[in-house]
């Protein structure tokens, strides 16, 4: 028998997934049977009361320390990742294109979100790693010091309390160690690009007769960017053929707009308009861009030499860089009683890369600039300036300040508009844990304090000030001088921009600034915990344990006077600051109903419950049942019932309503969505839009926003009058481990979510369609519609007569999702000795898979359920799998991984019949790792991650780098690490 291996797989295969085994543990070998020897009572994540590993209440993963080492990952986001339950949310591939995330990792269990995935350290939480979204930033974590990471996927609430409604992550920490360690990890990409670097070192030690110990680690790491031109799959990227029906992918149309340049002279329908661009490296190049790009749309189709493509600004993995160090110390007071102390301080940089700002040759947008017939530069000297005159007349146009043209342009004068996210978190935790014998039985117990404070400064660089580059731009000669036309900007400063010639950099010191937004958050816990046995049974003895907690969580967002006025190209934010606390209380008891008896070697039941007062939302309470059934050795169904509560967070309350924008939505009165509708909503259409635009023509109307066009502007916001979100989840399981096939392990688990009152806005798509413009209620009284604010004249900010300006949506608990599907695992090892005549090594084989077959969503109470799982858009691949292969023979040891995610259709707005291709395709990635040890101090490790250089399936949705399809498939391509670790 395989006494490690045993021991492992029992831990691990509590859960109906796990993390495949990285490591190459060496194997000793005793002869004890089937028998597992040293059964140590611990607690177990899922559940406060102590029992030996095999006998948790809840399916539960387990990734090593060495698993993580072996990985070849810098972020524990990434390994966490091989684990099937866990989704694909914020992480290096889709952060870096984000306003305030660039360098977060998080975790999301069933892809509910980060905010509904409870992530601890030794069972205590975390403080927020960011104000303006809250959830835990994985990459605070320093992995060298990670004992194992622990996942219970549903069931935690009434143990652990809000965020718990998907799961716990539990990671624990290290708390013990003799000696000194360091480890050092680098890599690259195929390409060049991407490098990643990992420095770490722990020290441990026991002092003064052994009665102290203390442990004391750190590590730095970097991540450089990889952008979207260096990849030959992805630049300069596909699009959808919005012309066409099916729409089918062909090249990325260029931008509308130019790094120069472009004036509109013509506006109108396709084959009348006319634009010109300027190109001011080369002062007499004039070039003419055809009609077809020269709509008040770009068209799918342009390929205009004039306009170039905006791709080159886009990054599809972000840059981040981060060090940590964390001190722990116990102190045992006497036989029974320990003090401990913990100390951890993480610093955190992330940057994300922008595009520059821009403005469009349609209008309206965040910058709209128009050149005037009587500009300066216009008339001014130069073959350029002669040239756009020339055109200018041909156009129609005349000389004079009420002949205009707008100007399409981004603005790289600014450089890109890049954002330097930096965070710092402390987190002190100190109490004590000790045992006492009472009532003729042992009681354990523990209390402890913790402070936790993240702050943190984010600098958006390259804002435009926009009402200076309006003014700079409308630029006239009075008394033989170029100055700013409007006279209150002359007098304070106004430098004259020329657009035709090239801007001076005075003109472009003037109109450029930068915003910072500051933030703190603060998380304060005292809690206390007791367990026992009340009794025994004939089964055995009654757990029981009981705690209180007090919390109190504080956030404050501020951002600066110039970026809240909405003054520059970024979004205003503003100031948000909000504060509550919560007391509760939790219960648990296990109570052994058989034991040892025919078709009952085990059987028990154990219920918990919590409840809590929060100072925002008032009571909740929340309960746990679950029960344990082995009927013989080799077999144990597990099955529970629990509900869960989330309590809104302070973001969802207190945020102030303000600007924001989305690339993915789509004007259902636009031609291109109207021709793919049902007869229905064709119907419904042709009088709610023509109600909403003045003229409506379904066949040639062509909206502001949608695929290839403007983003849409949304007004969004917190509401402080939420309440709290619930579900009810469930889980029936078995685990069979087979005398008749030693070291066969196999669990199938059944999952299901029903989640009500769930915080957020109604969706836009949900909005847009169904509530209003497919909606039969009539517009004039409809309030849903009363959110789409349009431009009747295309001058309000629209940019076309009927364009929409702007979308209300704040934060409401409107929503319901129904989850539903199974877990399953499967490992089997042996030792080549035991079948040959010969000493070979020993193998190990696992898979893991998750078949999410029902992840649905309800918009609003009353509504029809729409289907997400297997789609791009909520990232939720209806399959998903790891397996893993693992051959060790004395110092050596081999792993090869295949990762497997399903074909997922690309979006929910349209159906089969409206897109070409509509699904993704299987996806498979592979990795191969090879450990090798010299000795007991010095090991090496090498590997190579997606060997096969795979690239995300061949949809525009999956291609960029931002949002959730992004973060789901690898864009990174093959990459190489090579890995040591000395220990002295």
């Amino acid at each position: 028998m395989i006494r490690p291996l045993k021991s492992a797989f029992r831990a691990t295969l509590l859960g109906s997934v796990a993390a495949a085994s990285f490591a190459a543990p060496q194997f000793a070998f005793a002869q004890s049977g089937n028998q597992v020897v040293d059964v140590e009572e611990i607690v177990v994540t899922g559940s406060r009361i102590r029992r030996d590993t095999f006998n948790a209440p809840v399916p539960l993963s387990v990734i090593t320390g060495e698993q993580i080492r072996q990985s070849g990952n810098v972020s524990l986001a990434e390994t966490l990742l091989d684990i099937p339950t866990i989704n694909a949310a914020t992480n290096a591939q889709n952060s870096g294109g984000t306003l305030f995330l660039a360098g977060q990792a998080r975790a999301d269990i069933r892809g509910l979100g980060p905010s509904r995935t409870l992530v601890l350290m030794d069972g205590r939480r975390i403080v927020f790693s960011d104000a303006s979204s809250p959830a835990v930033d994985l990459n605070l974590i320093p992995s060298l010091m990670v004992d194992r990471i622990e996942t219970v996927a549903g069931g935690a609430s009434a143990v652990y309390g809000s965020e718990a409604i998907s799961g716990v992550v539990n990671i624990l920490m290290k708390k013990s160690f003799e000696g000194i360690e360091f480890d050092a990890q680098g890599g690259t990409s195929q390409e060049g690009d991407g490098q990643e670097f990992r420095l770490a070192g722990l020290y441990g030690g026991k002092f003064m007769d052994d009665r102290l110990n203390i442990l004391i680690g750190g590590e730095i790491s970097r991540q450089e960017p990889v952008m979207q031109v260096d990849r030959d799959w992805a630049y300069p990227g596909i699009r959808r053929n919005t012309l066409a029906n099916p729409q089918t992918i062909i090249p990325v149309s260029k931008s509308i707009t130019s790094p120069y340049a472009s004036f509109q002279l013509i506006g109108g329908a396709l084959g009348t308009a006319r634009s010109v661009t300027l190109d001011v490296r080369n002062p007499s190049q004039v070039t003419r861009s055809s009609a077809a790009c020269s709509t008040a749309t770009v068209q799918p189709t342009c390929q205009d030499d004039a306009l170039f493509y905006s791709q080159i600004y886009n990054s599809l993995q972000a840059k981040t860089s981060r060090g940590i160090i964390r001190s722990y110390a116990d102190y045992q007071l006497t036989d029974n009683i320990k003090a401990f102390a913990d100390l951890s301080y993480a610093a955190v940089d992330g940057y994300s890369l922008s595009q520059p700002a821009f403005s469009s040759t349609v209008g309206g947008g965040t910058m709209p600039v128009t050149l005037k017939g009587d500009n300066a530069y216009l008339n001014g000297a130069g073959a350029t300036a002669a040239a756009l005159r020339a055109e200018w007349l041909a156009a129609g146009k005349t000389f004079t300040q009420g002949s205009t043209a707008q100007v399409g342009k981004f603005w790289r004068e600014f450089g890109g508009r890049d954002v330097k996210s930096e965070r710092t978190t402390l987190r002190l935790v100190g109490g004590m844990e000790g045992k006492f014998a009472a009532f003729d039985r042992d009681f354990n117990w523990d209390w402890y304090a913790q402070y936790g404070k993240t702050t943190g400064k984010t600098t958006s660089y390259a804002q435009p000030n926009l009402a200076r580059v309006q003014g700079a731009t409308d630029a006239i000669l009075v008394g033989g001088a170029i100055v700013c036309r409007d006279v209150t900007l002359r007098a304070a400063g106004c430098v004259p921009w020329d657009l035709v010639n090239g801007a001076s950099q005075e003109a472009i010191s003037y109109a450029a600034a930068q915003s910072v937004t500051d933030q703190e958050v603060k998380q304060t816990v005292v809690a206390a915990n007791i367990t026992t046995n009340l009794f025994e049974l004939p089964a055995g003895p009654v757990g029981f344990a009981m705690g209180g907690e007090y919390r109190k969580e504080e956030s404050l967002f501020v951002q600066d006077a110039l970026g809240a006025s909405g003054a520059l190209f970024i979004n205003p934010i503003g100031t948000r600051a909000g504060e509550y606390d919560t007391r509760e209380g939790y219960a648990e008891l296990r109570v052994p109903i058989l034991k040892d008896v025919f078709l009952a070697r085990d059987l028990s039941i154990e219920v918990a419950g919590r409840a809590a007062d929060y100072s925002t939302i008032g009571k909740t309470d929340q309960y746990r049942i679950a029960a344990e059934w082995a009927p013989v050795k080799d077999v144990r169904f597990r099955a529970s019932q629990g509900t869960a509560v989330r309590a809104p967070n302070i973001v969802e309350l207190f945020s102030p309503q303000s600007r924001n924008f989305t690339a993915t939505a789509i004007d259902p009165c636009d031609k291109d969505a109207y021709a793919v509708a049902t007869a229905a909503q064709k119907a419904a259409r042709n009088v709610t839009c023509a109600a909403a635009i003045s003229g409506y023509n379904p066949a040639t109307f062509v909206s502001n926003f949608g695929t290839g066009r403007s983003s849409l502007p949304l007004l969004q916001g917190g509401n402080p009058n939420l309440g709290p979100e619930t579900a009810n989840t469930y889980q029936v399981g078995v685990v069979i481990e087979p005398r008749f096939i030693p070291n066969l392990s196999v669990s199938l688990d059944f999952f299901k979510y029903n989640i009500a009152d769930q915080v957020g806005s109604v969706p836009l798509a949900t909005l847009l369609g169904a509530l209003c413009y497919d909606s039969t209620t009539p517009y004039a009284g409809n309030n849903f519609c009363a959110q789409i604010r349009r431009d009747p004249t295309g001058t309000g900010g629209g940019g076309v007569p009927g364009g929409v300006i702007e979308v209300t949506s704040v934060n409401e608990n409107v929503a319901k999702v129904k989850v539903e599907g199974y877990d399953a695992s499967v490992q089997y090892a042996f030792r080549t000795a035991d079948v040959l005549d010969k000493d070979y090594g020993s193998f190990s084989f696992r898979v893991d898979a998750t078949w999410m077959y029902r992840w649905a969503l309800q918009g609003l109470p009353g509504q029809a359920f729409t289907q997400l799982a297997n789609t791009i858009t909520n990232a939720t691949p209806e399959w998903k799998a790891q397996g893993t292969v693992q051959w060790t023979y004395e110092d050596i040891g081999i792993t090869w991984s295949t990762h497997y995610i399903g074909s997922m259709a690309s979006t929910t707005s349209f159906t089969p019949a409206g897109l070409s291709p509509y699904y993704t395709g299987d996806y498979y990635s592979h990795d191969l790792r090879a450990r090798y040890a010299f000795n007991d101090k010095i090991d090496l490790r090498a590997g190579v991650q997606n060997i096969t250089n795979e690239a995300p399936p061949y949809l525009p949705e999956t291609f960029t780098g931002t949002g959730v399809g992004s973060s789901t498939f690898d864009n990174r391509g093959r990459y190489f690490f090579v890995g040591a670790t000395f220990r002295y």
